[in-house]
């Protein structure tokens, strides 16, 4: 607590503020009441105390003098000097102050009555009493010089004797307890005041806004970042006192000068707020927001205006319509970029499911042909032999139109299947399947994979028929790859249905799961590179969910992967 009190490091404010009390003080303590007392013991103490006395004030004046200006050379910094000043400032008044209580010892000494002694004693407290206000600035220095100006009285009075003299002692030692600590809370209230001085004007100088006290067109006081705002070299100094206008270069002075005077004169007597575009000295465009308001200073009526950049912010604005302007051109242009991508893939899918149909009518068409072939040949042989009869001609030739339209059959089916609708018709989950097992079904079975439905749904639903069936094989066909890509035992495809519900599983083992959120990513694909596009699945996500308004997704059973559409 005592080394706070007696704290030596001040802020250079409150060491200003006694450094312009030093004049004052010192012709008090050191020219006044020397004399005053020198003239009140002039018969009654040895001259060459007096003498000896006033020298000693006189030196004492001299020094505080020059140690004060010594001080304003090295306010600027905070550093050992200005502590070693600050100390030997203390030094001296701590001993003007004890020379009085000295005198006071040898007037007593000297036969000095009582009344000439409580004249000196009354210079003294007046001397301690008026310190408050000339060194209360810096608490150490004004605490050096009570304690020293009041207790060596309190003990030449104790050693004087005497029953009003003790009581005298009491008294002072009284009145420099409450004058100490009087006098620190007036240090504390004064040291507060400029630590928020000091927190106001970092705050108001750093501020990211620029400000400027107006009086008519005058600047009568601004911050630093004003002064950076308008680019005046960082000198305050030059803008202080002149007119606002002076900010703008001369060969601007045109509508942005009227605009700033209109302004300026509307703020006057209300608060106005405006955008005013100005342009600096290298000919940069700076959008500035100001606001300015009255209010009164010292009894006079000032404008306070607050100047913001916000170039950045206008051009981002500015940006941001360019961008609307030309918005919807550009997501336009990306639909139909998307469009013709998605119409791209669909075409790539088709081409791959085509590879595959191929394969599949030579398969079915294997069986019919082969059936022909032998009814040809033995009617062939029958005629060779002369045992061709009309009943063997007939059942031949229906046998041969049977064949022929269940490959004529075959064909339409294939040829359906492809073909573009551009309409929504009413169909249902069994309809579709049974129109898509015609197809694969027979190829699957050939391949000793079973396929077990359970098409319980009676809802009928419109929407792209040939879309979804093309769906749909993918599905299967996957199933059918996966199944014998793995080998699996007793290898089965799954087909439900229930509501709008359609579900195509199979006992394969599943999709692991690091992979099952990626499987309707375009060009992904778990077959080896030579047999999988990677577009099967995405396209069947896309027909499914933006051509025709359902849902496809997939997870993971106890046997195997499953897929589930809901239309």
């Amino acid at each position: 607590m005592l080394d706070k009190l007696f704290e030596y490091r001040h802020d250079s404010k409150l060491i200003l503020e006694l450094i312009e009390n030093t004049k004052f003080g010192t012709l008090a303590s050191n020219i006044f009441a020397p004399t005053i007392v020198s003239i009140a013991l002039y018969n009654l103490v040895p001259l060459y105390y007096l003498i000896l006395f006033y020298i000693f004030h006189i030196s004492i004046f001299i020094s505080r003098l020059l140690v004060a200006k010594r001080f304003k050379h090295i306010l600027t910094q905070q550093h050992s000097s200005t502590i070693k000043c600050l100390k030997i400032y203390t030094l001296l008044i701590s001993l003007s102050a004890i020379s009085f209580s000295v005198m006071f010892f040898y007037a007593s000494k000297s036969g000095a009555g009582e009344l000439e002694l409580f004249f000196i004693l009354s210079i003294i407290v007046a001397l301690s009493a008026g310190s408050l206000a000339t060194m209360g600035s810096v608490y150490v220095v004004f605490a050096s010089f009570m304690l020293s100006n009041i207790l060596p009285l309190v003990i030449v009075l104790i050693i004087h004797g005497g029953q009003i003299f003790y009581f005298s002692a009491i008294v002072l030692v009284f009145y420099l307890f409450i004058n100490l600590t009087h006098g620190f809370r007036l240090f504390k209230y004064h040291k507060k005041a400029i630590d928020l001085e000091k927190k106001f004007s970092t705050i108001y100088h750093n501020s990211s806004d620029g400000i400027a006290i107006l009086k008519g067109d005058q600047i009568l006081e601004c911050n630093d970042t004003f002064v950076r705002m308008f680019e005046q070299e960082n000198n305050r100094n030059k803008l202080i006192g002149r007119p606002i206008l002076d900010i703008i270069p001369q060969k601007e002075h045109n509508s942005t000068t009227t605009q700033l005077i209109q302004k300026l004169q509307q703020a006057q007597d209300k608060y106005i707020t405006f955008e005013w575009l100005y342009k600096n000295r290298y000919k940069e465009v700076v959008y500035i927001e100001v606001k300015m308001s009255p209010m009164k200073l010292n009894g006079n009526l000032v404008v306070q205006a607050i100047f913001r950049d916000i170039t950045k912010r206008k051009k981002a604005e500015l940006e941001i319509i360019r961008l609307n302007e030309t918005l919807e051109e550009m997501v336009a242009t990306e639909v139909e970029k998307n469009r013709i991508k998605d119409k791209q893939l669909l075409q790539q899918t088709k081409l791959a499911q085509m590879g595959e149909m191929i394969s599949m009518i030579a398969h079915q068409w294997r069986q019919p042909l082969s059936a022909i072939s032998s009814v040809a040949i033995s009617v062939n042989l029958k005629a060779q032999m002369d045992k061709l009869d009309k009943q063997t001609t007939i059942d031949a030739t229906n046998k041969i139109a049977q064949y022929t339209k269940h490959l004529s059959e075959t064909i339409d089916d294939f040829r359906n299947f492809f073909r573009q609708n551009k309409e929504k018709h009413y169909t249902s989950y069994t309809e579709l399947i049974n129109s898509v097992l015609r197809i694969v079904e027979t190829s699957i079975i050939n391949k000793d994979i079973e396929i077990i439905q359970e098409l319980n749904s009676t809802v009928t639903f419109k929407t792209y028929i040939n879309e979804v069936k093309q769906v749909l094989l993918n599905l299967i066909k996957n199933a059918e790859d996966v199944l014998l890509e793995r080998e699996i035992e007793n290898p089965k495809i799954f087909i439900e249905s229930y509501e709008h519900t359609l579900i195509i599983r199979d006992n394969a083992g599943g999709i692991p799961e690091d992979i099952i959120d990626k499987i309707f990513d375009p060009y992904f694909s778990t077959k080896e590179e030579k047999t999988g596009t990677g577009l099967g699945l995405y396209m069947s996500k896309t027909i499914i969910e933006e051509h025709c308004g359902g849902k496809l997704t997939v997870y993971n059973d106890k046997d195997g992967a499953v897929f589930k559409i809901v239309l």
